[in-house]
């Protein structure tokens, strides 16, 4: 008689913050950014029993945007706007075409032919 038992294993990150002060994202423009490390573990069943790499990594809550962490360079702090009294992200206009050049009639007088 033949027995057959799946056996589940693989690999998964967890991920712990370190610092939860808000920066802005590069990418998407939302303050969700925090420092977290990620560590990746062996599981077999489920259950998480042989830990393997450490990172440490600036993540994005929004768009999931996350780079190492480098010496030197971190994501920006959020710039309080005294008019508007939080941070507002920069947004970009919809694309306007230039006028065109050349001849165009003026449409607040009736043409010359009445």
């Amino acid at each position: 008689m033949f027995l057959f038992i799946p056996i589940l294993f693989g690999f998964s990150d967890k991920l712990k913050v370190i610092d939860s002060t808000p920066r802005v994202c590069p990418k998407c423009h939302n303050v969700t950014v925090v420092r977290a490390t990620s560590r990746m573990w062996f599981s077999l069943f489920l259950v998480r029993l042989i830990p393997f790499k450490k990172n440490h990594i600036w993540i994005c809550s929004t768009c999931n945007w996350h780079v190492p962490t480098q010496t030197g360079w971190e994501p920006a702090l959020p710039v309080a706007n005294a008019a508007w009294g939080s941070y507002q992200p920069g947004y970009q206009f919809a694309y306007q075409s230039s006028p065109p050049t050349g001849y165009q009639p003026s449409y607040d007088t009736p043409p010359h032919s009445y």
